[in-house]
């Protein structure tokens, strides 16, 4: 058995030493190791986040354990309490009461006397509590926080996490930005060409033949580079997107993004009137009038649409350019399409030229439903005859893993038993101890996988798809789909260069094999 142990600490130390907390939960956890018979002598892993909220699990640490765990590399989990595993307890719980179980890992949390092994600790109400008073703390804390940041940015201080293309956080103060060498000169160079008249798009076509490195490219290899990034092109956007950004005349700007509620990643554009703006915070990289010359042919000052009074688009960022990577933007008042813009900006790519009609991608999309809800209601028809024949097979794979739930507890007993006679009493030498525990452990793993295949049949044969199998089920025979089907329903649609139209869609995953149909759709010449 090989056994995870995973520590967290919510705030950075502020030095390059890891932080004392992070080490007294090491301690703490080995300690218990030590001082448990069934867990004495085994593998340990360690997983560690210093400086990461528990709010939610992106954190690299947290992945990686669960990555092990998920494919069988760790069989126990252990914590010092529940809040260090994370703080949305509902998350935490389905982990812990289904995930976790399901895959057969034990989880302990050492200050809190959980043990999955204990099957009342599943569903304990004091855990269930614990957990939501974690929660209730840590939304607390991050009020205060937000509200810390906010009179920070009011003052004019730069707590942005990232500094703006053009800029770099100034060596041992990174509140306070100073021009980045390699970036500010391509800064003031699209300033200047936007004042003097040539067009955004021009302007990236420019960038993009003299192989200019795009905002992306720059932050390659800092802490704000991600490496899955995909090839990177300047695009009008992105252009648009300087021009208009104040910090370019040393204003501070906060706020501009702002999150629904604590612990979730998604951001949503905040209202203009809402963004906190301070002049004179850094040294500008154009002047005020240059500035004020890009705007113009831009349009004026920037403005913002009203976002009660846009058209629900069941299309929304859902249709893509094979080629390129990037979402395609619907163009055309009236007859609406899709084009990839890309080519126009990146000599030599070969994105598919030609218009896709709205109304023809929403054709492709309908049909592609439809011929999912039939693969499920000929499923379903298929399930109902099939139950009452996997009646007697269900009944006997229960009764094989209580067997081997029966097995499992004795050997456990016999590990502890020669816990007992080998550290206590002190009865035979710990290399004897070692060898005898070993057998027995293997003999115990034997069963443990034994069990989890047939736990894994049992919940093919049981598992309830009815809630996702309605989701299509509902649309057999309704020839126009609204709107709000086509959004719950639609993953994303793939233009080819060829003009083919690749359609996904959502819940397939979590329907009977029988069920799933393979999308690949027709699409104009």
């Amino acid at each position: 058995m090989t056994i995870a142990i995973y520590v967290r600490l919510s705030l950075e130390d502020g030095t390059d030493q890891e932080s004392a907390s992070i080490v007294n939960q090491r301690h703490l956890l080995l300690d218990f190791i030590r001082n448990d018979p069934d867990l004495y002598g085994t593998k340990v892993l360690e997983f560690s986040d210093d400086g990461y909220s528990g709010k939610n699990f992106d954190r690299p640490g947290v992945q990686a354990l669960l990555k092990a765990a998920l494919c069988g590399e760790v069989q126990c989990i252990l914590v010092k309490d529940i809040s260090r595993f994370g703080r949305d307890y509902i998350t935490v719980g389905n982990y812990i009461t289904r995930v976790f179980p399901f895959k057969g890992v034990r989880f302990i949390s050492v200050n809190d006397n959980f043990d999955s092994n204990r099957k009342g600790d599943i569903d304990s109400l004091d855990r269930a509590f614990r957990a939501l008073i974690y929660d209730l703390y840590s939304r607390d804390i991050s009020k205060k926080v937000k509200s810390a940041k906010l009179r920070l940015a009011q003052r004019g201080v730069n707590i942005n996490p990232v500094a703006p293309y053009g800029y770099l956080k100034a060596p041992g103060d990174k509140h306070r930005l100073i021009p980045n060498p390699q970036a500010a000169p391509i800064v003031q160079r699209i300033f200047t060409l936007v004042a003097n008249g040539t067009s955004t798009e021009k302007v990236a076509a420019i960038l993009n033949a003299e192989e200019i490195p795009t905002p992306s490219q720059i932050k390659v290899g800092t802490p704000s580079g991600h490496a899955n990034w995909r090839p990177n092109y300047w695009r009008r956007a992105t252009i648009d997107w300087i021009i208009r950004d104040r910090q370019y005349i040393g204003s501070m700007v906060y706020g501009k993004r702002v999150r629904p509620r604590i612990g979730v990643h998604q951001q949503l554009t905040a209202k203009l009137e809402d963004w906190i703006i301070v002049a004179d915070c850094h040294e500008p990289l154009v002047t005020k009038e240059l500035f004020a010359r890009a705007q113009e042919r831009l349009g004026g000052e920037q403005r913002q649409l009203s976002m009660h009074n846009k058209w629900k688009n069941p299309l929304s960022k859902k249709v893509y350019c094979g080629v390129c990577g990037y979402a395609i933007v619907r163009r055309g008042s009236k007859n609406r399409y899709y084009c990839c813009q890309t080519p126009r900006t990146v000599p030599g790519m070969v994105c598919y030229p030609e218009k896709v009609f709205e109304s023809e991608i929403l054709d492709v999309v309908t049909e592609a439903i439809h011929q999912q809800a039939r693969c499920v209601v000929d499923t379903q028809h298929m399930m109902e005859q099939q139950k009452k024949s996997q009646e007697a097979a269900v009944s006997l794979l229960r009764k094989k893993v209580k067997k081997l739930e029966a097995l499992q507890r004795e050997l456990t007993r016999r590990i502890e038993k020669l816990y007992e006679d080998a550290v206590i009493d002190n009865l035979f030498s710990r290399d004897a101890y070692t060898a005898q525990k070993a057998r027995l452990v293997e003999q115990r793993d034997d069963a443990h996988r034994a069990e989890a295949e047939i736990q894994a049949e049992l919940f093919e044969r049981t598992r309830d798809c009815s809630i996702y199998m309605e989701r299509y089920r509902l649309y057999v025979d309704m020839e126009v789909l609204p709107d709000d089907a086509i959004a719950d329903l639609l993953d994303r649609v793939t233009v080819w260069p060829d003009g083919r139209l690749e359609v996904s869609l959502k819940f397939l995953n979590e329907l009977p094999v029988s069920a799933v149909a393979e999308q690949r759709t027709k699409t104009t010449e």
